[in-house]
C-alpha cells in the first residue's frame, strides 16, 4: 500500500513539476535508448535466433594445421577440410549434437541467376553444403522440403530457395516446388522454398543452397571444391565439449596412424561463434584480437552511456532536494525514519524513469527498424560480401526479447541509483535544524 501512495504522490508531482519531470524523462530515454541499441545489436548478432538457433552451441572448424614430421621446415601450413575426411573422420564422431560442411564462403566468388525472361540474369548468394546443414539450421519451409541424403550421394542437381527468389522467379502465388531455376548455365530442381532469412544472421543467409556434390556444379567455377575448403561446423552442449575435444584428437590419432609422416592440429583450428564474432568486431574497431580488452570496450562504452546522463540528472536530483529540505525536515520532526523518506523520494524518480525507460526502448526499436540499413553495418563485419548493401530483414523475437527487456529494466534501475538515490541520501544526513533554516 505505501508504494501504491509513492506512486500517486510521484504522479502528482509530475503535474505539479512539468519542466523538472520533462527534463528528467527525457534525458532518461535518451541515455536508455543510446544504451539498448548496442545491447540489441549484439543481441541481435549473438542470440539463439532463428535459423541460427544454436549459436550458443556452434565450434567451427575451417582449416587444420599440418606439419611435416621428417622435413626441415619446422612452419606447420594450413590444409583445408575434404570432403573424404568429413565422411570419414567427423560424420562419425558421437559427441556432437549435428555437424555440418558446407564450402567456405569466400571460395565461392560471384554467382548468377537466369531470370523469368531468360534473358537477364541477377547475382545471387550460394551456399553449397550438404544434407545435415538444414538440422544444423532451423529453417521454416513453407514449401517442400531440403535436399535428401540420396540427392547428395546421387549428385543431383536439386537445390532450396528463399520465398524471396520463387517470388521473382514465379510470382506470389504459384509454388516453386518442382519447377527449375537456371544458374551458372546449369538447370536445377526446386525441391524446397524457405522462408527468407535476415543478412543478420550471416552464417546461414543466402538465396539459393545448393548440395556440394551435384553433378557439374563445381567444374564451372573453375576448381573442384569437393576435395578441399570445407568447413566445418558442430553443435555441441557446454557439458559435452570437453568430451567433444577428446574425441577431436581421438580423429587426430587416427589419421596420424595413418599418415605418420605428418602432424595434424585439428583443436587448435577450432573456433567458437562468439569468438568468430568478436574477431569481426575487432576488425570494425580496428583493435588487437584481445577478447578481455573488447568487453572492457563494451563495458565503459555502457558506463559512459549511463554514467554521464545520470550525472546530469543526479543534478537536477540535488537542486530538487535543496527546494524539499523543510518538507523533509518537517516530516523528519513529527517522526518520519530516513528510510521512509529516502524511499518516497527515490521510489518518485523510479517512476519517472521507468517511463523514461520505456520512451527510450521504444525509441531503440524505432531506431533499429527505421535506419536498419546502414546502423548494422557499423557495428558488424559481413565475410559474405554477396551480403553488403541488403535491407537486414527485422524479426519480431529480435527486438522483443525476455532479456533484453530483463536488461532495459536493469538499466532503469541502475540509472535510477546513480541519479536519485546517492544526492537524496546526502540531503537527507543533514540535521532537522540545518534543513528548516533552508527555507529562510
Amino acid at each position: 500500500m505505501k508504494e501504491f501512495m509513492y506512486i500517486r504522490q510521484a504522479l502528482a508531482r509530475m503535474r505539479e513539476e512539468k519542466l523538472y519531470s520533462a527534463m528528467y524523462v527525457a534525458g532518461t530515454a535518451l541515455a536508455i535508448a543510446f544504451t539498448m541499441v548496442i545491447a540489441e545489436i549484439y543481441y541481435v548478432k549473438t542470440a539463439d535466433i532463428a535459423p541460427e538457433v544454436n549459436r550458443s552451441k556452434t565450434y567451427t572448424l575451417g582449416q587444420t594445421s599440418l606439419k611435416n614430421r621428417n622435413g626441415n621446415d619446422t612452419i606447420p601450413y594450413w590444409m583445408g577440410i575434404s570432403h573424404e575426411m568429413f565422411r570419414d573422420m567427423f560424420q562419425k564422431m558421437q559427441t556432437p549434437e549435428c555437424v555440418k560442411a558446407e564450402v567456405s564462403t569466400w571460395t565461392l566468388g560471384n554467382w548468377y541467376m537466369k531470370l523469368a525472361d531468360g534473358v537477364h540474369d541477377r547475382a545471387v548468394v550460394v551456399k553449397l553444403t550438404e544434407p545435415n546443414y538444414f538440422r544444423f539450421y532451423r529453417f521454416r519451409f513453407t514449401e517442400g522440403a531440403p535436399f535428401t541424403q540420396d540427392d547428395f550421394v546421387g549428385e543431383r542437381r536439386v537445390a532450396v530457395i528463399t520465398e524471396e527468389i520463387r517470388e521473382q522467379l514465379f510470382g506470389k502465388e504459384e509454388s516453386g516446388v518442382g519447377k527449375t531455376i537456371r544458374v551458372e548455365n546449369r538447370e536445377y530442381h526446386i525441391c524446397g522454398v524457405v522462408e527468407t532469412p535476415s543478412m543478420l544472421t550471416e552464417q546461414c543467409c543466402a538465396d539459393i543452397w545448393f548440395p556440394y556434390s551435384a553433378d557439374g556444379l563445381l567444374q564451372d567455377k573453375g576448381r573442384n571444391y569437393r576435395t578441399e575448403d570445407l568447413q566445418l561446423s558442430f553443435c555441441v552442449t557446454s557439458a559435452n565439449f570437453m568430451a567433444f575435444k577428446q574425441e577431436l584428437h581421438e580423429v587426430e590419432a587416427r589419421y596420424h596412424a595413418a599418415h605418420r609422416d605428418y602432424d595434424l592440429d585439428m583443436v587448435g583450428g577450432l573456433d567458437s561463434y562468439y569468438n568468430d564474432v568478436w574477431t569481426h568486431t575487432y576488425e570494425v574497431f580496428n583493435t588487437s584480437p584481445d577478447t578481455k580488452k573488447m568487453y572492457w570496450y563494451v563495458f565503459i562504452a555502457i558506463f559512459l552511456l549511463l554514467f554521464v546522463p545520470a550525472l546530469n540528472l543526479s543534478g537536477m536530483v540535488v537542486s530538487r532536494m535543496e527546494r524539499r529540505l523543510p518538507e523533509m525536515a518537517i516530516r523528519k520532526a513529527f517522526g518520519a525514519k530516513r528510510r521512509t523518506l529516502l524511499g518516497q523520494v527515490v521510489m518518485e524518480n523510479l517512476v519517472l524513469t521507468l517511463i523514461g525507460g520505456i520512451i527510450g526502448l521504444c525509441l531503440a526499436w524505432t531506431a533499429l527498424y527505421v535506419w536498419r540499413e546502414w546502423v548494422f553495418y557499423i557495428f558488424f563485419s559481413f565475410t559474405n560480401w554477396g551480403l553488403y548493401g541488403r535491407v537486414p530483414i527485422i524479426e519480431g523475437e529480435m527486438l522483443f526479447a525476455p532479456a533484453i527487456f530483463l536488461l532495459s529494466l536493469l538499466v532503469c534501475c541502475i540509472l535510477n541509483l546513480l541519479a536519485a538515490a546517492l544526492p537524496a541520501w546526502l540531503s537527507l544526513r543533514k540535521p532537522i535544524v540545518e534543513s528548516m533554516m533552508e527555507k529562510q
